[in-house]
């Protein structure tokens, strides 16, 4: 495959999102005939036909899917190559960490921003994803720690129990003034906000309160829900830790609440691929040390 470039690559990876080659030309900034070039020496690099054309757009095939994932996983590497190259010219090490949208609330994060303080020699990069494409990201090298819910157990990895976050039910000053303690009946009636901490919870809620397909506002993203609650426009469930930092401003309240069943708690994980465990050392037990309190 000595034909095959990196240019070609992208061009098929925008053509498989476009289907259509006149906005895979324009997103590429080049011309039509170009991408049409690239994809042919791309088929003939393959041996294989890659796109179905049609009237207007295109349809990728099934030995397209298998190349796409390749192609894409491909392009990963050599972009965070480049990076990691840029980055050693000024820095004697680099972490690459993945974590869940929630964590970068939570300590956590303090922890880590920590940590660079104390290793300013070290840059880090942050990418957000879920525990499926982080555990994959670690997999292939592209990400060096990840903090996850779901790990994959496999003999490849470390993985350890970084934090147990408790979950408590909270709502503005103004909300938790009037409504005082609450009952699993009455948050059926008050408005809520539902953010989804995962399978165990969302089993215990469905058993304590109900479906949350009931809910005022449903939203996938801590952020959205912790400023829907500091505005008051509803109560809801939130991590510990990720809570406390409004409580000491006065912002955020906690709502007594007694549950019939106890709300489980989040088990936080960290994970790296033992292949790097001893260029990881020193962050993997300044965490660990930070998480239980050392």
């Amino acid at each position: 495959m000595e034909g095959l470039d990196f240019e070609q690559l992208k061009t098929f990876v925008s053509l498989a999102n476009n289907k259509n080659f006149t906005r895979t030309a324009e997103e590429m900034n080049v011309v039509q005939s170009t991408v049409t070039a690239r994809i042919k020496l791309l088929e003939e690099e393959v041996g294989e036909t890659l796109f179905i054309r049609k009237t207007r757009n295109v349809e990728i095939t099934n030995a397209g899917k298998t190349f796409l994932a390749y192609a894409i996983q491909t392009l990963e590497i050599m972009n965070e190559g480049i990076k990691t190259t840029r980055i050693k010219s000024n820095f004697n090490n680099n972490l690459v960490i993945g974590g869940m949208n929630s964590l970068w609330d939570t300590q956590i994060f303090d922890q880590i921003n920590s940590y660079q303080s104390c290793n300013p020699e070290t840059a880090i990069r942050l990418i957000t994803g879920h525990s499926k494409d982080i555990i994959e990201k670690i997999q292939y090298g592209l990400i060096d720690v990840g903090f996850v819910y779901n790990p994959s157990y496999s003999s490849l990895y470390n993985i350890y129990t970084i934090r147990e976050e408790p979950i408590v039910l909270v709502g503005s000053a103004q909300l938790v003034e009037k409504l005082g303690s609450v009952t699993s009946e009455d948050i059926k009636n008050i408005p809520f906000i539902h953010y989804n901490w995962g399978t165990e919870f969302s089993e215990w809620f469905e058993m304590e309160i109900g479906k949350h397909e009931t809910m005022r506002y449903r939203v996938d993203h801590t952020g959205v829900a912790v400023r829907l609650i500091l505005n008051g426009e509803g109560i809801g469930f939130m991590f510990e830790s990720i809570v406390e930092k409004y409580e000491r401003e006065n912002l955020i309240f906690r709502i007594p609440f007694t549950p019939r069943t106890a709300i489980p708690k989040r088990k936080v994980f960290m994970v790296s691929s033992k292949s790097k465990e001893e260029r990881l050392n020193t962050f993997s037990q300044y965490m660990i040390n930070k998480c239980n309190g050392y």
